[in-house]
């Protein structure tokens, strides 16, 4: 398989689409924390992992957008940050095998910084 930097300048490169509006799709409500699911259901996050790659994409992207201590201490999950990215990880490189590519998605912080916060 070719690298993503070989694959940038000569293709176009097909990205999989919103994991959480697609597992909101599946049934899982909004109040509930997507990035959760790699511990507690991961084998749904792998179906919609395969989905994406049935669907013709080139990458996937990780379950992680919202796995950052902030936003898991809400649900209580502020402790299990490294535990649910490494799983997230590990569940897009299983689904992906040798066919595609993983990157690892991160989403804001949920919080207020410098200059307008205190972080």
């Amino acid at each position: 398989m070719k690298s993503f930097r070989e694959r940038l300048g000569n293709e176009i490169i097909l990205f999989d689409g919103g994991t959480g509006t697609y597992l909101y799709e599946k049934g899982v409500y909004i109040n509930r924390c997507f990035d959760e699911l790699n511990l507690t259901s991961p084998e749904l996050v792998t179906e919609v992992h395969r989905d994406y790659i049935n669907a013709g994409a080139d990458i996937i992207e990780t379950n992680t957008y919202g796995a950052n201590t902030f936003k898991l201490t809400p649900h209580g999950l502020g402790n299990k940050v490294y535990e649910i990215n490494l799983r997230g990880a590990q569940l897009a490189k299983t689904a992906a095998k040798e066919s595609v590519l993983v990157a690892g998605a991160v989403g804001p912080l949920g919080v207020q910084i410098e200059p307008l916060g205190k972080l």
